[in-house]
């Protein structure tokens, strides 16, 4: 019985077309399992898909294109299409198939016609490092199309670029840039737009709302706008749309700094940036106790100045100026200034710091001093704190006189002064001994570590006086040798 197969009689025949079944069954079981591995399209359907490119390298969160060819060999078909990732939802990618700039969802192809689409792939910025497969369908047709991430964005913001303009194509600076979340419908980020109407920011990944504003211009508002993490969103260029009436109000330094007895002046310029003429009412609000803003054209004009009428397009430079009231404490001040138009008030808030001043006296008795030859001549000086700013510290006094001259200071520094308080220092300047009796200069300087005082003194050195009686006296005898000479020898 070697070389026969042994047949049970009791077993049952399987038909021949359960077999065929099951092994088109096995054949489509390997195809899902390995999908690299099996043909790159359908074979055995009158419609085919081509693709010149059907592998593409991206980073993660980029959207991809991949151009289409649809060809139908058989009769007049309406096919239904969908997409089969074998990656699960975890990679979060958005597909679709476009025809120019439609979505669309079915093919409806005659005899031998040919059907150019687009089958497009926004990818998760958090997708890893690897090799991706898609396998897309058109009725009984099917094609695979492959992806290689090669680099991941996990956990990286978004980049958001966007210009501002209006109708005329002017750039818009400062229109306040709010991003919307539509998920928690919450603003994200808050900003302003640059002076060449640019906008750039990171932002975390999401699909949000973009609402842009600024006065004098309609609102606008751009939804559905998606940031990925690690890519760059190009928004384009947004034009607003100017109001009726409008302005464009700022100052160009709303807080400065300055002391007690000067007035603070701001810059502040206003444009009228709607369709229609205008007149603008100055006014200010809010300000402190006993002061008053005034508005002028210029810093040199004297009539103040409350309303300015524009054209359109016009613009306009003005300076305000506040004027505290007598005896102003040293502090900050805030106030406001407000250009009120045919539609809407524009309101600026200023700010002035007033510090106090450091003041130095130096002062003495006289300015000019008698002195002997051989004598010290004692120069009393004073130094005061006539400031309101502090107290005045690290005061040192310095003297400065003629060569030869010997000067003793008394004392030569003091720690600190206080506003209003005065501090005696006493000089004891000699003169040389073999000095020629003249008219001298000295200069007293008084430093301290916020401010500093000179002041010059004369002194006028003289013979002492013995020599002059001594003098006087040999001229005596002179004269009266003479005289008796002269008495002796003229009776001869």
């Amino acid at each position: 019985m070697s070389g026969e197969a042994i047949v049970n009689p009791h077993a049952k025949k399987i038909p021949l077309t359960i077999l065929a079944i099951l092994s088109a069954l096995g054949v489509m079981a390997i195809f899902l399992v390995y999908p690299v591995q099996a043909m790159d399209s359908s074979q055995d359907t009158y419609l085919r898909i081509q693709c010149d490119v059907p592998g593409k390298v991206i980073e993660a969160g980029e959207t991809v294109n991949f151009d289409l060819s649809v060809i139908n060999y058989g009769t007049d078909s309406y096919r239904k299409m969908w997409i089969e990732t074998f990656e699960g939802q975890r990679l979060n990618w958005k597909m679709r198939f476009m025809d120019g700039q439609d979505e669309i969802s079915r093919l409806s192809l005659q005899n031998g016609e040919v059907k150019n689409i687009t089958f497009v792939v926004d990818t998760s910025s958090d997708t890893p490092v690897g090799d991706y497969t898609i396998r897309i369908h058109i009725g009984d047709a099917w094609y695979w199309i492959y992806i290689t991430i090669s680099k991941c964005h996990a956990g990286e913001k978004g980049s958001l670029e966007l210009n501002v303009v209006d109708k005329d194509g002017e750039k818009v600076k400062g229109a306040t840039i709010e991003m919307v979340s539509q998920e928690t419908g919450l603003v994200s980020d808050r900003l302003m737009s640059a002076a060449d109407g640019s906008v750039s920011t990171l932002i975390e990944d999401g699909t949000y709302t973009i609402r842009i504003s600024k006065p004098g211009y309609k609102p606008y508002e751009k939804k559905d706008v998606i940031l990925k993490g690690g890519i760059t969103t190009k928004a384009g260029t947004i034009m607003l749309e100017k109001s009726l009436f409008a302005a464009d109000f700022s100052v160009k330094s709303p807080a400065i700094t300055t002391t007690v007895g000067k007035n603070p002046s701001y810059e502040a310029s206003i444009k009228n940036i709607g369709k229609s003429d205008d007149t603008f009412r100055l006014a200010s609000q809010n300000t402190p106790e006993g002061w008053y803003v005034r508005f002028r054209e210029d810093a040199e004009a004297g009539s103040d100045i409350s309303e300015i009428f524009l054209k359109s397009g016009d613009d306009k430079t003005l300076v305000i100026e506040a004027i505290p009231p007598y005896g102003v404490q040293v502090g900050d001040y805030n106030f406001s200034i407000t250009a009120e138009s045919s539609d809407t008030v524009y309101s600026e808030n200023l700010s002035v710091k007033i510090r106090g001043d450091y003041q130095m006296k130096l002062y003495s008795e006289k300015y000019q001093y008698d002195v002997n030859k051989g004598e010290v001549l004692t120069l009393p000086v004073t130094v005061s704190n006539s400031g309101n700013a502090g107290a005045l510290t690290n005061v040192k006094i310095d003297v400065s006189a003629p060569d030869g001259w010997k000067a003793e200071i008394s004392p030569k520094t003091i720690a600190s002064i206080q506003p209003d308080e005065k501090v005696a220092v006493s000089l004891r300047i000699t003169p040389p001994a073999n000095i020629v009796a003249s008219e001298y200069k000295i200069t007293v300087t008084v430093i301290s570590d916020q401010t500093e005082k000179s002041d010059d003194y004369h002194v006028v050195v003289n013979e002492q006086s013995f020599i002059a009686v001594f003098g006087v006296l040999i001229l005596g005898f002179v004269v009266g040798g003479v005289y008796y000479m002269f008495r002796k020898y003229k009776r001869r």
